[in-house]
């Protein structure tokens, strides 16, 4: 319809002009629609790789995360194997502590018995002398 002035002249090129413009305009719609379509496609296409990256980073975190709870789990055993070294050291501690406590009181009962020896003996030997010097004291009483 752009070349109305064309066609009213009458003659057959001016026809094939018009129907020429008319399928040129046909031919720019699909163009159009085919762009649309392309944009649209791309715009598909960007949003799947985009997603594409997300579910890729997700995955990589993931798998941190699982990489932590492992790591986790080798420190808890390592730490359940720890805990277990403690508990049969403090079992021990507390059996060798009783052993000592024993030892400590046989040791103090043979201080007091080795004490109470001591001073009997102590006794004994002063009762000697306390019996020698009587004796001696009479002897010396008697001779005058």
């Amino acid at each position: 319809l752009t070349n109305f002035p064309q066609t009213c002249g009458g003659t057959m090129s001016g026809r094939r002009d018009v129907w020429a413009d008319e399928g040129h305009e046909e031919e720019e719609h699909g163009l159009l629609e085919s762009q649309q379509i392309y944009q649209e496609e791309t715009n598909m296409g960007e949003s799947i790789l985009r997603r594409r990256e997300q579910i890729t980073d997700i995955t990589k975190e993931i798998t941190d995360v699982q990489e932590m709870f492992q790591d986790f789990a080798t420190m808890v055993k390592e730490q359940g194997v720890e805990i277990d070294d403690i508990e049969s050291n403090i079992l021990d501690t507390k059996e060798k502590t009783q052993e000592a406590l024993k030892e400590v009181v046989m040791a103090s009962d043979y201080t007091r018995r080795k004490r109470n020896a001591l001073c009997y003996t102590f006794l004994f030997f002063l009762l000697i002398l306390l019996g020698f010097g009587l004796f001696a004291w009479e002897l010396s009483d008697s001779s005058d």
